[in-house]
């Protein structure tokens, strides 16, 4: 380096007096002398071109320096102001679309600790929802028919008579010209590999369901399901009696069961679970097992019907939903509950359903370990309900009786004319129609303008002519809470 400052100095010896003194300095004024100059003449601008190059490179791998620099100073910044970033402050409102949102699943399907994944997540556009039978499971298959109509994605249409049949998932079953589709939200036998092939896989679906408490689930659907009428008593709890004397050997000699469509181990057979391979199992513990861990891994979240709210809340931070996403309005009440509280009844239903028990000890347990992770998750339902329950006095204003001796809800005048309002008052089944009606191409023209006349009658529900003219994007959250 002492060589190269030397050299640095003199940069043009040709000019500078110093080297001409220099070279005077041989001893001889003859050729020899000449000669001796010329050499180092030579030896000179070949030490000058070596001085030029090796500066040129300093002077290169200066300004490399300075922006190796340069960019790991920006990239600290960048760091310092991510690091110190309140991702917990960002406001909650009704109509976000990009929130903060910290999970990346595992392998799985539960959620690594959210401060090490820090992210930003966008609304899924595609869903498969598994829906269960008497557990709330139309409740949100209404809104991800809502969601899909008002984020214009499409629905995996299915066509089938009532919504309580088990249905055989086939493609010749969906709609005409909808062989693959964005949502899946409907009734349906078990086929995960179907719905894989039938809804988008890009990006990959959100795959998602929800189970009840399977004893009050029983009572329930028992009582829906109009069982009394195959066992009849005096009272639900007689009617009961009567059908669990007539099981004794159900899941001990034999996988059959007698009227249990839709009632007994329901959300296990609405998962997929095969009773007749496990009856033949010689590992009946080993076999549920592994039912429990295949299910863990197919499913982002399992929502639980006791905890109905605060499951909406925890989908809607998984999902980037917003409040508009996950409203919804109370309805379909049974007019005449009855209760089931004989000890000896209720622990023969628990044992009869003891393949679901396992099912929901097992998903309860992965319910809270979620919610656990969720940092401030329960303010957010504060909030949720508190919206809620606005919207429920927007849209309702009394009851009215419905489907399946149920009570249904009257509109308010303001209701009648909302979109939202009607749509969350519409049942899963006619709207659903509606939408194939509308987007089905073998529906003919004839059959459309039918429907155009029907429903008009019923002011609290959609009708087709509201499917196709009413507007999808109005704010039901600041038009109930007021904030318009």
């Amino acid at each position: 380096m002492v060589g190269a400052s030397h050299l640095s100095v003199n940069r043009y010896p040709d000019t500078d007096p110093g080297y001409v003194s220099d070279g005077a300095m041989g001893k001889s004024s003859g050729s020899g002398g000449l000669t001796s100059i010329k050499r180092s003449s030579s030896y000179v601008k070949l030490s000058v071109m070596y001085d030029r190059t090796l500066n040129q490179i300093l002077t290169v791998l200066r300004r490399i320096k300075c922006l190796t620099y340069v960019t790991l100073l920006v990239t600290l910044v960048i760091l310092l102001l991510y690091l110190t970033q309140d991702l917990t402050a960002v406001s909650i409102t009704a109509s976000q679309t990009i929130i903060p949102v910290v999970y990346q699943r595992d392998g799985h399907g539960a959620h690594n600790n959210p401060s090490f994944h820090a992210q930003f997540c966008q609304k899924p556009r595609n869903i498969i929802f598994t829906k269960t039978h008497k557990t709330g499971s139309s409740t949100i298959s209404n809104i991800l028919l809502r969601y899909g109509e008002v984020n214009n994605l499409s629905q995996l249409l299915y066509s089938y008579r009532t919504s309580t049949e088990y249905k055989k998932l086939l493609a010749r079953r969906l709609i005409t010209n909808r062989q693959i589709g964005n949502i899946f939200a409907q009734h349906a036998t078990y086929d995960m590999d179907f719905l894989r092939e039938h809804v988008y896989g890009s990006p990959p679906p959100r795959i998602f369901t929800i189970i009840r408490n399977p004893v009050s689930q029983f009572v329930s659907g028992f009582s829906f399901f109009e069982k009394p009428k195959l066992y009849p008593a005096p009272t639900l709890q007689s009617s009961i009696q009567l059908f669990l004397d007539s099981h004794s050997t159900y899941l001990k000699d034999t996988w059959f069961c007698r009227n249990c469509d839709r009632l007994v181990n329901a959300n296990s057979l609405d998962l997929g679970f095969r009773f007749d391979r496990y009856m033949a199992s010689d590992d009946k513990n080993g076999f549920v097992e592994d039912f429990l861990a295949e299910k863990t891994g197919e499913y982002e979240l399992v929502l639980i019907t006791e905890y109905f709210d605060l499951s909406l809340v925890l989908l809607k931070r998984r999902m980037c939903l917003t409040y508009n996403d996950i409203v919804y309005l109370r309805s379909l009440e049974r007019i005449r509950k009855e209760t089931v509280d004989d000890s000896g009844i209720l622990a023969r239903i628990t044992e009869i359903q003891k393949i679901d028990m396992k099912l929901y000890e097992h998903f309860n347990r992965t319910f809270w370990e979620e919610i656990e992770k969720e940092d401030g998750i329960f303010e957010d339902l504060r909030i949720f309900q508190q919206i809620n329950s606005k919207v429920q006095e927007y849209c309702v204003q009394g009851k009215k009786i419905g489907y399946m001796n149920t009570y249904e809800n009257r509109l308010t005048d303001a209701g009648k004319e909302n979109y939202h309002c009607l749509a969350m008052n519409t049942r899963c089944l006619p709207f659903s129609t509606f939408l194939q009606a509308r987007d089905d191409e073998k529906v003919s023209d004839e059959t459309r303008a039918g429907l155009l006349e029907e429903g008009l009658d019923n002011p609290d529900s959609l009708n087709f002519r509201q499917i196709l003219t009413l507007n999808r994007h109005t704010d039901i959250v600041k038009l109930a809470t007021g904030h318009v």
